[in-house]
């Protein structure tokens, strides 16, 4: 089986809303979910605002439906340091300080969408040990950011990170069909600016060929599409990280999408990459 999960960053108060209906019409049409990390406040001429509940509302019905699984991206989604600084919202706060500006965050969305928001996206996929123990605090299920994993210590945490931009589709799609027997998992992340509906220059796609993409993937009779708390809770706890690793274990697969970091070293990963003549 190879299973997909779609993950939408960056719907906010501010965030494009056509190109967030167009994605919700081609998920409904073809009855598959996906995670829509959502940023709870913006910076709007100098002042901060929340998200709405006009706003919301398509999010909201969706999300009723079953049809978008609702995750946090971060407080207000602003670089802490210009440029040339690497880009991070948390990176090197004080544990208090992330857990005060995530909870707030929570707080709101779980006041919006009525029910526990469980999984957590970094802007930029930029977090520290700090994050990971205010995450913990919070009782998130998830974290789902990039392959680079900071030294902390992420206790239940199952960690989800992304495998591939969704410009990637094609050729990911095609390496997971090479190597099904190894089951894989494809975290595809999507941004509004992806969409040329977005007004965005040079978008890789557009909306009609994203729905193409959905229906080439579900076309294979062994493709599952799921949202991110979907493959958290199939994660076993105690083993989270290898447990989803195994799963990408295809050698292309691996040597495309998975850095050749500290992350692969180890009898496990050597004894796998050995097997399949990495």
């Amino acid at each position: 089986m190879i299973r997909l999960a779609f993950r939408l960053d960056d719907p906010s108060e501010t965030s494009h809303q056509g190109v967030e209906a167009g994605i919700l019409e081609a998920l409904q049409r073809h009855s598959v979910p996906a995670t829509f990390a959502v940023i709870p406040f913006r910076i709007v001429d100098g002042e901060r605002r929340a998200l709405s509940a006009v706003r919301a509302q398509p999010l909201l019905e969706a999300h009723r439906a079953g049809l978008v699984e609702i995750a946090q991206h971060g407080h207000v989604h602003i670089r802490r340091h210009p440029e040339p600084a690497a880009p991070t919202e948390f990176c090197g706060r004080t544990r208090a300080e992330q857990q005060a500006l995530i909870g707030e965050g929570k707080k709101h969305l779980e006041s919006i969408f009525g029910g526990r928001i469980c999984g957590f996206v970094p802007p930029w996929n930029s977090y520290d040990a700090a994050t990971a123990g205010s995450l913990l605090d919070l009782g998130f299920d998830y974290l789902s950011a990039g392959w680079q994993l900071p030294a902390a210590d992420h206790g239940a945490l199952r960690l989800l990170p992304r495998t591939a931009q969704v410009k990637e589709f094609d050729t990911a799609f095609s390496e997971a069909l090479r190597f099904e027997a190894a089951s894989p998992i494809l975290v595809f992340v999507l941004h509004h600016y992806d969409f040329a509906e977005s007004g965005s220059a040079g978008a890789p796609l557009d909306l009609p060929r994203f729905e193409q993409m959905l229906a080439r993937a579900l076309a294979h009779p062994r493709t599952r599409v799921s949202t991110l708390s979907q493959l958290a809770q199939a994660l076993p706890a105690n083993d989270r990280r290898v447990a989803l690793q195994q799963r990408l274990a295809g050698k292309r697969i691996l040597g495309r999408l998975l850095p050749r970091s500290s992350l692969l070293d180890g009898p496990l990963w050597r004894g796998i990459l050995a097997g399949l003549g990495a």
